[in-house]
């Protein structure tokens, strides 16, 4: 199972764009073999490519800008190409959608980007929505409302443990509808005792805070979840040690089911 466990980049954002490849070094140290990029951080596609190549890291995701879906769908097939990565995912809707007009335009783009990529493999997804979590669009949450099929086109849920319970929702209990069409999910820890509303406060490295992650992956391993991305927008601690911390945490749990299981 361990090996489903990657590191999401925009962890490292900071780290990415002043020394890429120590970065990458480093997340390979720490135990990963693969990424879900988000964005270049102004390094050049192909010298990324070069330097996952080098230390035997995989891209099986990428978080792609809201505005790139509706004008730079060819620039999205070349770096796709460049990365060997067909998983797109919308990162977080721009705010000026973040109102029933914008969730109802980008569900019908996301849906057009779906059906015109995915003749050639490409999944289009869609990351929990953040802080419009709770917002609803024809009587359903953003996330509920954007992945609904829509005549056999999919747009892929990226349920975020971390957001789903801002939203005071349990994230295992709000993955189950989208069973078997997930791909990944999005890993990071919360202390629910600290305002829900100040990340740098209540964020924590997976293992230290209130999610339950022994379910949340034995409920991924059941239904579908291909990777699970640790994801730490913020940290006290260096974010190299949390990022380690949090791999290591999973890595017991991974060992944990697959010992129930065997």
């Amino acid at each position: 199972m361990k090996h489903k466990l990657i590191a999401q980049t925009y962890s490292v954002r900071k780290e990415f764009e002043k020394d890429c490849e120590n970065t990458i070094k480093t997340l390979k140290e720490i135990g990963f073999n693969a990424i879900q990029l988000d964005g270049m951080r102004g390094n050049d596609p192909k010298e990324v490519a070069r330097i996952l190549e080098k230390y035997d890291m995989k891209v099986v995701g990428m978080h792609i800008k809201h505005d790139r879906f509706f004008n730079d769908i060819d620039g999205i097939i070349e770096e796709a190409k460049i990365f060997k990565c067909k998983d797109i995912f919308d990162k977080y809707i721009d705010d000026e959608d973040q109102n029933e007009e914008g969730y109802k335009k980008t569900k019908e783009q996301l849906i057009k980007v779906a059906r015109q990529l995915g003749p050639e493999g490409f999944r289009v997804g869609l990351h929990n929505p953040e802080y419009d979590f709770n917002n609803l669009v024809e009587g359903k949450k953003v996330m509920d409302y954007i992945t609904e099929p829509v005549a056999g086109t999919i747009i892929y849920p990226e349920v975020d443990t971390y957001w789903t319970t801002v939203g005071k929702t349990d994230p295992v209990e709000y993955s189950k509808q989208f069973s078997g069409r997930m791909p990944i999910m999005h890993l990071k820890d919360i202390k629910t005792k600290y305002d829900l509303n100040n990340f740098e406060e209540n964020l924590t490295e997976i293992g230290s805070g209130d999610v339950d992650f022994y379910e949340v992956l034995k409920w991924g391993e059941k239904n579908g979840v291909e990777y699970y991305a640790i994801e730490q927008d913020h940290s006290s601690i260096g974010m190299f040690e949390s990022m380690k911390k949090s791999y290591d945490h999973l890595v017991e749990l991974t060992e944990r089911i697959e010992q129930e299981e065997a």
